[in-house]
């Protein structure tokens, strides 16, 4: 965690992009897969929920762009590659495996809730080790819409679970 002090508002913003970015595809595949019409709509909305998310972090770039550019870009691109799929969303096979078992979505629905809490977590941490004040804003904005989705997924799960 002691890297993300060193990160600007431009690089907050860039890193989000990539996570949402995969939050929409990991949302959109998960529509096709769903059982229930319920966990389809869900998934569905999360999916451009993501979109909106993306658009929204677009406009803000223009605020943090000027001169908050990366200036090495090979420490910069682990820190994009640490979202990949693999290591926060759900991978494809553990996807698999959760919609073939008995109760399939509510599974599914376990593992979306589990990725929006693991970035919600990494977000407020990294909005408290923020030096600037533009960090600490944007990596707040991300971790309370990342707690938002994670409690929009528990409440369906109840709704699914009866």
């Amino acid at each position: 965690m002691a890297a993300l002090e060193y990160f600007s508002g431009f690089e907050v913003i860039r890193a989000a992009m990539e996570v949402e970015k995969n939050g929409h595809r990991f949302y959109s595949s998960m529509v096709g897969k769903a059982h229930s019409e319920l966990a389809r709509e869900l998934f569905s909305l999360l999916a451009q929920d993501e979109v909106g998310h993306l658009k929204t972090l677009e406009k803000m770039v223009p605020l943090y762009q000027d001169g908050e550019f990366w200036e090495n870009e090979e420490d910069f691109l682990p820190y994009l590659q640490r979202f990949a799929d693999k290591e926060i969303f759900p991978t494809a096979e553990q996807v698999e495996a959760a919609l073939v078992s008995k109760e399939g979505d509510l599974r599914a629905l376990d593992l979306a809730i589990e990725a929006e809490e693991k970035f919600a977590a990494y977000f407020h941490k990294a909005a408290a080790h923020a030096k600037t004040q533009e960090g600490k804003d944007a990596f707040g904005w991300l971790a309370k819409e990342e707690d938002r989705h994670a409690e929009i997924l528990k409440d369906r799960r109840n709704r699914i679970a009866g």
